[in-house]
């Protein structure tokens, strides 16, 4: 993975709740897992390909770049499968087989979320954030079983509050589901910061809601792209910064 630039001091003043995307933010895609899953379906690609793939998906999402769900998914479910699909057929994964490929993705993501592998570091360094007051909220699109996630990776006392798109309703980019954070919390927008990975949903989302935000992008998927967009190399350092500038 690549690191990204120093962490802009205008992005981590006046912190006092710290919004975060799930994949790819505080858990990462496991692309072997992946490539494992796509050889048993004999469709085999490089782990290599599909951090290339992931970084197209992330790209793709809402143009007519990115490849349709399969039929039968749920619409809390349907974002994911565009996403997936997308990635793999960018991947290597020809249309004819992407289908079958998505839904054998699909069992295995239900068993256990391909978005499972934690970074080092993330854990204490929440802790510490928490501790001197900042409060933590996971703002994500998913399937409806983040918490059991969480539980399952040892993480779920490492936020304040989990919101998941399916469980109340409303998806990112839509200001509303920031809204949900901050007034839980009576944060004002302008005291709050989001992180995230995808300009679509998470850098545009928290504009829309008049939230700092920044994106984390260790693969280079943006390279050279929406240089309006500050970059911040992971959600350790960012809460590392906070508490510097709260010191």
């Amino acid at each position: 993975m690549k690191q990204s630039a120093a962490v802009d001091p205008a992005l981590v003043q006046d912190v006092d709740l710290l919004c975060l995307d799930a994949g790819n933010t505080v858990i990462f895609l496991d692309h072997d897992a992946v490539a494992s899953c796509l050889a048993a379906q004999r469709c085999p690609v490089t782990a290599e390909a599909l951090v290339a793939g992931e970084g197209f998906a992330k790209r793709a999402i809402g143009t007519s770049d990115a490849a349709p769900a399969p039929d039968g998914f749920a619409p809390s479910h349907v974002l994911w499968a565009v996403v997936v699909r997308t990635m793999i057929e960018r991947a290597g994964v020809l249309r004819s087989e992407s289908e079958r490929c998505v839904r054998a993705l699909w069992a295995e993501h239900d068993a256990f979320n391909l978005w499972r592998r934690v970074p080092d570091g993330l854990r204490p360094a929440l802790a510490r954030v928490r501790a001197a007051g900042v409060r933590v909220c996971i703002v994500s699109n998913s399937e409806g079983k983040l918490a059991e996630l969480f539980a399952r990776l040892e993480l779920g006392s490492s936020f304040d509050h989990v919101i998941d798109s399916a469980l109340v309703g409303v998806e990112k980019p839509d200001p509303r589901i920031f809204r949900i954070a901050t007034e839980r919390f009576g944060v004002d927008p302008s005291r709050a910061l989001h992180l995230g990975d995808t300009v679509a949903t998470d850098i545009d989302g928290a504009r829309n809601a008049n939230i700092r935000s920044a994106l984390i992008d260790p693969f280079s998927h943006y390279e050279g792209q929406h240089p309006d967009v500050p970059r911040v190399p992971d959600v350790a350092t960012v809460a590392q910064e906070i508490l510097r500038f709260r010191a």
